[in-house]
């Protein structure tokens, strides 16, 4: 009978003892295994989430890149088509100036040529005075001349 007594007394021990451990050591160890499961499942889901915001923000920057180079493309055909503009404008300008340069060399040649055409004009009139008056001289005796002198002064006298 100690047998069962024994063996009865150590089933109970051993009840106990499983009782015990599971209300104090098997029971809390397993809700902080459940609460470490549990925050390894949350920072997984974090790293998760992360990831996530990260290939978020990595297509976000690649679009605005896009959008930066894009501007930055439009700026410089802005700029391009500008300075051709300007060079057009320059050219264009350049040209009327010529225009009026040249304009303006014709009318200066042009009056050069009517002074120098006066100019001519009088000395012709000089060199034909000077024949016409060897030529007179030698036609006109003294007294035709002496009168012609006197018909001169007399009409500048009168004029």
């Amino acid at each position: 009978m100690s047998l069962d007594v024994t063996l009865f007394g150590q089933i109970i021990v051993f009840l106990t003892m499983v009782a015990l451990l599971t209300k104090l050591l098997y029971k809390p160890l397993n809700d902080a295994m459940e609460a470490r499961t549990q925050k390894i499942a949350d920072g997984l889901a974090a790293a998760q989430a992360g990831q996530n915001a990260q290939a978020d923000a990595e297509a976000e920057a690649k679009v605005q890149v896009e959008k930066a180079k894009q501007k930055a493309q439009e700026i410089v055909s802005a700029a391009e088509r500008r300075a051709i503009e300007v060079s057009e404008e320059a050219v264009s300008k350049a040209r009327h100036d010529g225009e009026l340069i040249v304009q303006s060399a014709k009318e200066e040649a042009e009056a050069e040529a009517g002074r120098l055409r006066q100019g001519l004009r009088q000395e012709v009139a000089a060199l034909a005075i000077l024949a016409a008056e060897k030529i007179v001289e030698s036609e006109l005796d003294a007294n035709k001349h002496a009168a012609l002198i006197e018909k001169v002064i007399a009409e500048g006298v009168s004029a």
